[in-house]
């Protein structure tokens, strides 16, 4: 009986009146014995026809009826678990064109934005994050605690991941991956990125192609790109020493989600971009968000109460011969057809209007939106189903509108991005009522957007104006070169020719020399003769110098090396008689380092430990290096990837 209890214990209160009626009656059975019965009887104090039986089974009955309700329990079950088995994973591009600055301040920075306030409209089911770069790591696994990504988040950065580059293939592939690991076999993919080449896209289509993992893009960036800035403050460039700037591939993105039946939107001021994906990764039907789950089970209580039927049926069998039964019956019927909530259109007391407030209130605001005939309603239902342009049209069609009005059109320009129109809307709500903090607020945040958006076509402006100034300078270098390379051409073949005329020359010359090396032959036989006759005098007056100059080398070496050696003996002596001392001041000095160096040992052996509790409190307080070291594992644990020939 340890496991017996009431699942329902608020029905006891009902016995409360079981108790005060037999309390009562107890009273006036005392009041009964004291005045005489045909006397009673004339007072009207008794009642003959109620006796203490009747009493017994009303009060038998009410208390079994009200233990009944109150849901008597002794025993559990076990049943299966259901859930939201809908899941999703964000993949997001930590590439270095992430830090070009065309999305202020960043594009790193918006998508960190864009992602959190993605988290915040998935409140249910399962979330995973992936990062890549050269390849793609595991930030967060499949979770049900968006909180614990969205704190990650802000350490994301290029400057964390393990290999420089950009693959989407492989962050793709690892958002399939870690949802299979999850026993899911279908899910969404939001891809976060600003370039994809033309052999990303076809990865990635084949990745897709034919099965049940959905793709949402996110493109960041702009058409006309930026410059990618470094830590040190200069701007990237590549090997041939140019700037480099990052455009944004969004005719790619949009062919790429079109072929696999995905969804693709760029950044956007206002939060359309984040209501877009929010929308289109939201489960298709039942099947897709309910999964059973055979390895979970959830212990239930069993509602015991269905054994004391038998015994309320016994006193209803006496009702039917007046009716009472029915006229319950009756009534139960009518309230529950009352209570069940119906389709509006099937309600034959509603009015149009009013079948589609019903709608409205139930958050079918597509269906509400067409069966409104007020503008008003009308524009406020297509506003709350995301079709902003048909908002504009229906309330534009108001002649005279009120301020309200007025305020919700701004509202629907303002989500559609025409920031211009919505600002001149709210002013003239705010000239009819001054007093509205709402129309001012919205004001104030339109301003600022219309600021970013003037100062990105600027920037965009003075981009593109830089381009055209580079495209002349390089097309004035190109000129420049064949020129150049014009002027050494004809440079070329005018030394050709004066080599050809020095040819000429030196050839005639060789002949005149030849013409004279035949007279000179002639005429050396004879000067040859003379020439070794003089030869052999010089050769016989030179052999005896040579010999004294040998002599005198030999005698000055043997002098030198005699006092070489008297010198070493002198040396040697002084050495010895020295070498006591250095040695007796070698070994006083030796012991005071020894000293000193045991000190400072033992000194760093008690600091060492402090020192090192020190760096790990301070590492402990970056998360940035714990997720670094997190991707370094992860990238241990793989090969290294390949090179596709993008570095940023």
């Amino acid at each position: 009986m340890s496991d017996f209890v009431f699942l329902y214990p608020l029905w006891l209160a009902a016995l409360l009146p079981v108790i005060a009626a037999l309390l009562w009656l107890a009273k006036r059975r005392r009041k009964q014995q004291l005045i005489a019965p045909h006397i009673a009887q004339a007072l009207g104090i008794f009642n003959g026809q109620t006796s203490s039986a009747k009493l017994a089974i009303i009060g038998i009955t009410w208390t079994a009826a009200v233990i009944a309700l109150a849901g008597p329990s002794f025993q559990q079950q076990l049943r299966p678990a259901y859930g939201d088995a809908h899941a999703r994973v964000l993949v997001m591009d930590m590439s270095r064109s992430m830090f070009a600055t065309d999305n202020q301040p960043n594009r790193l920075t918006q998508a960190r934005y864009k992602a959190a306030d993605l988290l915040k409209q998935w409140k249910e089911g399962v979330t995973g994050l992936v990062a890549y770069a050269g390849d793609a790591y595991t930030v967060s696994p499949m979770t049900t605690d968006s909180a614990t990504i969205a704190n990650l988040l802000p350490n994301l950065s290029p400057d964390i991941m393990p290999y420089p580059g950009a693959n989407a293939v492989k962050g793709v592939q690892q958002a399939i991956t870690m949802m299979k690991n999850a026993g899911l076999s279908s899910g969404a993919v939001i891809l976060i990125t600003d370039d994809l080449d033309e052999q990303e896209q076809q990865g990635i289509e084949k990745l897709l192609k034919g099965t049940h993992w959905r793709l949402a893009i996110l493109g960041m960036g702009t058409l006309s790109g930026a410059p990618i800035p470094q830590s040190n403050g200069s701007l990237l460039k590549n090997a041939q020493g140019q700037t480099v700037v990052a455009k944004a591939s969004f005719p790619r993105m949009k062919s790429l989600a079109q072929n696999v039946g995905g969804t693709f939107i760029s950044v956007q001021l206002s939060n359309q971009d984040v209501d877009t994906i929010v929308h289109a990764t939201q489960p298709s039907g039942l099947e897709n968000t309910l999964a059973k789950s055979s390895k979970q089970q959830v212990k239930d209580r069993v509602n015991n109460g269905y054994w004391l039927l038998p015994l309320l049926l016994i006193p209803a069998l006496l009702l039917f011969r007046r009716g009472i039964i029915f006229c319950w019956l009756g009534l139960l019927s009518s309230g529950l057809i009352c209570l069940t909530p119906q389709p509006a259109a099937a309600s034959p007391w509603l009015n149009q209007n009013q079948s589609a407030k019903q709608q409205f209130d139930q958050k079918n605001y597509q269906d509400a939106a067409q069966n409104f005939t007020s503008p008003d309603w009308k524009g406020a239902a297509y506003y709350k189903a995301g079709k902003y342009q048909q908002a504009i049209d229906a309330l534009s069609s108001i002649q005279n509108p009120t301020p309200k009005q007025q305020y919700n059109l701004a509202n629907a320009y303002a989500r559609k991005g025409e920031l211009q129109k919505a600002a001149d809307l709210y002013q003239q709500v705010l000239d009819k009522t001054p007093g509205d903090q709402d129309a001012k607020h919205n004001l104030d945040v339109v301003k600022k957007a219309l600021k970013q958006q003037q100062q990105q076509q600027q920037q965009q402006q003075q981009q593109q104006q830089q381009q055209q100034n580079k495209d002349k300078n390089s097309q004035n270098n190109n000129q420049q070169k064949k020129q150049n390379s014009k002027d050494q051409n004809k440079q070329q073949s005018s030394g050709k020719n004066q080599q050809n005329k020095d040819q000429k020359s030196s050839d005639q010359q060789k002949q005149n020399k030849q013409s004279g090396s035949e007279q000179d032959k002639q005429q050396q036989p004879d000067q040859n003769k003379k020439q070794s006759g003089q030869h052999k005098k010089q050769s016989n007056q030179a052999k005896n110098p040579s010999e004294q100059k040998k002599k005198d080398q030999q005698s000055d070496q043997q002098h030198s090396q005699s006092q070489a050696g008297k010198q070493k003996e002198k040396q040697d002596k002084k050495a010895q008689a020295k070498a006591s001392r250095p040695q007796q001041k070698k070994q006083s000095q030796s012991s005071k380092p020894e000293s000193a160096m045991q000190q400072a040992k033992e000194q760093n052996k008690q600091a060492d430990p402090e020192l090192r509790k020190l760096e790990q409190v301070e590492n402990a307080r970056d998360p940035s290096r714990l997720l670094r070291a997190q991707l370094l594992l992860q990238a241990q644990q793989k090969a290294p990837p390949e090179d596709n020939g993008k570095a940023w």
